[in-house]
């Protein structure tokens, strides 16, 4: 398999980890000193992003996330992403553009952007985000 697709699959299986909420996995395709940039907080920590997809996830009744497409280049992998969880009777729906960046199998760094007014709408204006 070329480089781009060994890539993309590496994040498909991390985009569909956190759709089935296997955080082993999640935790498993990141390197130990991973980086991740978010729009509105900016640098975080691999342990910070983890902790606020944990966060997600366990509160989440039902989750969805759908690729709608990939490039690759070189260890760079860009995915246009929708998302859908369930919080009781309300659904938090986002669309995402992340970038990762893969060395060596696991992700080393990630970028994350969002729509902030869908946040701040669902969960409220946060520092940061709106």
């Amino acid at each position: 398999m070329a480089q781009n697709e060994q890539n993309k699959d590496i994040v498909r299986r991390f985009l569909g980890a956190v759709e089935a909420g296997e955080l082993e996995v999640i935790e498993q395709l990141q390197a130990p000193d991973c980086t991740w940039w978010m729009i509105g907080s900016g640098e975080i920590s691999r342990k910070a992003y983890t902790d606020a997809v944990k966060g997600m996830l366990l509160t989440a009744s039902h989750r969805k996330v759908r690729i709608v497409g990939m490039v690759a280049e070189g260890d760079t992998v860009a995915a246009e992403v929708r998302s859908e969880m369930h919080f009781g009777d309300r659904v938090y729906a986002n669309e995402y553009h992340d970038l990762f960046v893969i060395r060596d199998g696991l992700i080393v760094h990630g970028r994350e952007y969002f729509d902030t007014g869908k946040v701040a709408a669902f969960f409220g204006a946060q520092e940061g985000l709106a």
